[in-house]
């Protein structure tokens, strides 16, 4: 692993936005760090309602927020909001470390124009999905999330016309059911370059990007790096983890 990194990494909380003039919690993107032994991140609490939302949404306690940020928190500039037991639990079985020196997060959307997510990552009937579902229409353009070198670009069964780009920091990026792709294997390219285009190739009900990103061989929730797009609703932004 690139210099020394021994930690697995920290999860970056998404950005989310306000979504309209009545649905308007919102949250600051913040590495998850460690502060007075607790794990959590910093954020502004803009009102107690989006504040509310926040910690219901991640499982800490208003207990926990006074113990660390004192009584009036409320009218402080940023507090540190610990994250519960769950959470916790739930990063370190996917890979994640709580100390660490932190990974490439300057990820942009394979696709930028979208409307929905068909599939999110997590839970889906009875098997783990391990990416995100974008639908588009066939030959759409996809685009490197990152910078990186691609390792697969090939035919993969259920993944059909698939590529892979490693990034720095053991970041894997996966592309999968294009209907043709655009570059090969020992290929370095750059963020936002074409790499493929949208298709419906293996095991698929229909034209999408069947979008996944790595640690190593560790399935991350790729809603956690990417920059925040209307398409994408807000509960599956923040949502509690069990």
């Amino acid at each position: 692993m690139k210099r020394g990194i021994l930690s697995i990494l920290l999860l970056i909380i998404s950005v989310t936005t306000v979504i309209s003039a009545q649905d308007n919690f919102s949250i600051e993107s913040r590495r998850i760090g460690e502060y007075k032994g607790f794990t959590g991140f910093w954020t502004e609490p803009a009102d107690a309602e989006n504040l509310e939302y926040i910690i219901k949404t991640y499982g800490s306690s208003e207990k926990k927020i006074i113990l660390i940020n004192g009584s009036d928190y409320m009218s402080q500039e940023r507090i540190f909001l610990p994250l519960s037991d769950s959470y916790l639990a739930y990063m370190k079985t996917k890979g994640t470390a709580q100390t660490g020196s932190g990974i490439c997060s300057d990820f942009d959307w394979p696709i930028m124009s979208f409307d929905r997510l068909t599939s999110t990552f997590g839970k889906r009937w009875n098997t783990f999905h391990e990416g995100i579902d974008i639908p588009a229409g066939k030959g759409t353009p996809i685009a490197a999330a990152g910078s990186g070198r691609v390792i697969v670009a090939r035919f993969m069964d259920n993944y059909g016309l698939t590529v892979w780009l490693e990034h720095r920091d053991n970041i894997i990026t996966r592309y999968c059911h294009a209907s043709e792709i655009l570059v090969k294997e020992g290929d370095i390219v750059t963020k936002g370059q074409v790499i493929a285009n949208v298709g419906s190739t293996g095991n698929s009900t229909g034209n999408h990007l069947h979008f996944e990103l790595r640690y190593g061989d560790f399935p991350m929730n790729p809603l956690d790096f990417l920059p925040y797009n209307p398409g994408v609703n807000k509960n599956q932004y923040l949502r509690k983890i069990d």
